[in-house]
């Protein structure tokens, strides 16, 4: 294959991958980060805990209403 149009090709993709990791860039600066794993699961563990008391007992839970 002749070098000028393996060069123009390559070129070609690079500017397609450029314009893809742009795009990418602006949609995760727009998107808010997600909280770490450990607070997600830990606040899921505080929520069935809270459940598992039952109404009778809610009130004991602290920060319960």
């Amino acid at each position: 294959m002749n070098p000028y149009v393996m060069e123009a090709l390559a070129q070609h993709q690079l500017e397609a991958l450029r314009a893809d990791a742009a795009v990418l860039s602006q949609v995760r600066a727009a998107t808010p980060p997600r909280p770490p794993l450990r607070v997600t699961l830990g606040l899921a563990l505080i929520r069935v805990g809270t459940w598992t008391l039952g109404q009778a007992h809610r009130p004991l839970a602290p920060g319960a209403p």
